[in-house]
């Protein structure tokens, strides 16, 4: 079972009642990089918690939007442009912001990637 992020363990720069909505999000987002680890001890578990901080700051920058209306493509006359592998800005910002957060944890799926 995954810890419990309350709002003793938010530091961002929003209140926990603008951020606890997203919560499920950024439990989501940090589940994809973790795969079926589960933390252990009180440093992954301090990982854990700093991870799911990190997505919800993430989606905080992005109007709490949970990445909808970022397709990754802009348009502009005839000219397209795409940002790579298809995924959107909001995702990559917040797997960076995760997986950073969990680095030197042992939680980092090391799966298929």
């Amino acid at each position: 079972m995954l810890p419990e992020v309350r709002s003793a363990d938010y530091k961002g720069a929003h209140t926990w009642d603008e951020v606890c909505a997203h919560l499920p999000a950024a439990v989501s987002a940090v589940r994809e990089a973790i795969g079926f680890n589960v933390p252990e001890g009180e440093e992954q578990v301090a990982a854990y918690k700093a991870a799911v901080c990190a997505a919800l700051d993430v989606d905080a920058a992005y109007g709490f939007s949970g990445g909808v209306g970022d397709s990754g493509t802009v348009r502009l006359g005839s000219l397209t442009i795409e940002q790579g592998h298809g995924g959107s800005a909001y995702e990559a910002d917040v797997s960076k912001a995760v997986r950073r957060a969990l680095s030197g944890s042992g939680l980092l799926y090391q799966g298929l990637g």
